[in-house]
C-alpha cells in the first residue's frame, strides 16, 4: 500500500488578502464561503505572500489591519511527502495548517493548503 501524500490531502486553492485589509472584514468574507475558510495569506503590495492568519487570529483583531497581527513566517510542505510526516511537521510547529506554495514568477504565492484536522481523520480512515 502506498503511503498517503500531502498532494492527496490538500484543498487547492487557498483565501487571500491584502495586508491593508481589517481582520474583522476578512473574517466575514471567510465565513461566507462554501465551506466556511480556516485560514488566509496575506498579499503585499505587489501581489505576493507575506504571512498568513487563521480565522480565530483574524475575530481577536476584528478591527487592527491584518497585516499588524499576520505571522509572517508561512509554513510550507511539499505535495510529495507523506500526509503522516506533515502531521509531525505540523505538531513539531506548532501549527494546524501547513501551504502548499508555488513561485512563478518570482516570490511565493499559495497554491493550496493542509490542515492538520483533515490529515488526522483522512489517517484514521486508512488504518
Amino acid at each position: 500500500m502506498t503511503p498517503l501524500l500531502v498532494r492527496d490531502v490538500m484543498t487547492i486553492g487557498v483565501p487571500v488578502c491584502r495586508d491593508t485589509e481589517v481582520c474583522g472584514a476578512v473574517a466575514a468574507r471567510l465565513a461566507k464561503q462554501s465551506p466556511p475558510a480556516e485560514v488566509v495569506v496575506a498579499l503585499d503590495e505587489d501581489g505576493m505572500a507575506c504571512g498568513w492568519l487563521t480565522k480565530k487570529q483574524l475575530l481577536d483583531n476584528a478591527f487592527r489591519l491584518t497585516g499588524d497581527v499576520m505571522d509572517e513566517d508561512i509554513p510550507t510542505v511539499a505535495p510529495a511527502i507523506p500526509a503522516a510526516a506533515a502531521v509531525q511537521m505540523m505538531r513539531d510547529r506548532g501549527v494546524e495548517f501547513l501551504f502548499l506554495m508555488h513561485d512563478w514568477p518570482g516570490e511565493p504565492r499559495p497554491s493550496a493548503v493542509i490542515s492538520l484536522k483533515a490529515v488526522e481523520e483522512r489517517l484514521r480512515e486508512i488504518v
